[in-house]
């Protein structure tokens, strides 16, 4: 077992006869252990405090090298393969709610399992594409298209007579009572 060092950046120090491979396993499960606590909500100073880092930020730290190592080592196709079997276990926790109509969270079960499946199709490029089509037109074009529009027939202007006059206010009106 290998202890834990508060004076070493990681939290885990060598010692006297421990190789360099229990040193590196023992680093990583620490730093996995911190990206669940992260992900389960706890803080970095939770983080650094439960796992034996010195700091907050040296658990942050720890943490995101051993993001980027993950993310280094696996391809993109098996981080595709983890979160579609993550999509999919989810799925199946709300899939019997949403197919049975006399749940009381039947509704609720049904937008969630829509969602999931609407999460794994685009997470696995199901759905058809979405085109969208630019035109821009060239100056001719506009040209043709303002003549056809100032050839559609557009009614005459009539001429009416125009009459002076004066507007005259109501007189106040006197209120009975």
């Amino acid at each position: 077992m290998i202890a834990q060092d508060s004076s070493d950046p990681t939290g885990v120090a060598k010692g006297p006869g421990l190789n360099r491979t229990a040193v590196r396993r023992a680093r990583e499960r620490k730093s996995n252990a911190a990206i669940q606590m992260r992900l389960a909500g706890a803080t970095w100073t939770d983080v650094a405090q439960a796992l034996g880092y010195p700091t907050a930020r040296q658990a942050l730290v720890a943490t995101e090298k051993a993001l980027e190592r993950q993310l280094h080592t696996e391809d993109r196709d098996a981080m595709r393969r983890l979160a579609g079997a993550r999509l999919d276990r989810l799925l199946l926790g709300v899939w019997p709610k949403a197919i049975d109509a006399s749940h009381p969270e039947h509704l609720l079960a049904v937008t969630k399992a829509r969602e999931i499946v609407d999460r794994h199709a685009k997470l696995f490029g199901l759905d058809a594409p979405t085109e969208f089509v630019v035109h821009s037109p060239t100056q001719n074009e506009i040209e043709k298209w303002v003549a056809s529009v100032a050839a559609l027939r557009v009614p005459d202007v009539e001429e009416y007579d125009i009459l002076e006059g004066e507007i005259v206010p109501d007189e106040p009106r006197a209120v009975e009572g």
